[in-house]
């Protein structure tokens, strides 16, 4: 019995790790948001609540720009969820889920109001990131 109880502990572990593998959406808190989006590259957050049913429509899209640009030195594409982080939502004044924002340099610099698919947004992005980090000297 015990060894059965702990192949499923094992299981269930494993599935966690594995279900969370690859995704490279940064989840921000009240306690890092501002270190993390100070830190000079572009942040493109998604303020979500868990329930909203465009939020979770949008999802699969959103873990794949994670995949997208994990790793990358320029673009971090993260969310924060405003039912349990509170105090950035209310600072960065969140009406309604998803709102979709970029930040640079820890302030907001930008809201996003176009299509909700990959090509879309990850094309935003890029555009956004090469105004904002690309410094052009004629």
């Amino acid at each position: 019995m015990a060894a059965s109880l702990r192949f499923l502990l094992l299981a269930a572990l494993l599935g966690a790790a594995l279900g969370s593998a690859g995704h490279g959406v940064h989840h921000l808190t009240d306690a890092d948001f501002a270190e993390k989006t100070g830190d000079g590259k572009v942040y493109l957050i998604k303020f979500f609540a868990p329930w909203c049913g465009h939020c979770k429509r949008l999802a699969p899209t959103w873990d794949q720009l994670g995949d997208h640009f994990k790793g990358s030195d320029r673009v971090v594409i993260a969310s924060v969820d405003c039912t349990e982080q509170k105090d950035v939502c209310t600072k960065a004044e969140i009406r309604g889920y998803p709102t979709l924002k970029v930040y640079h340099a820890g302030a907001e610099v930008d809201s996003y109001k176009g299509g909700r698919d990959f090509d879309s947004i990850k094309t935003y992005v890029e555009d956004k990131a090469k105004t904002l980090l690309d410094l052009t000297t004629e």
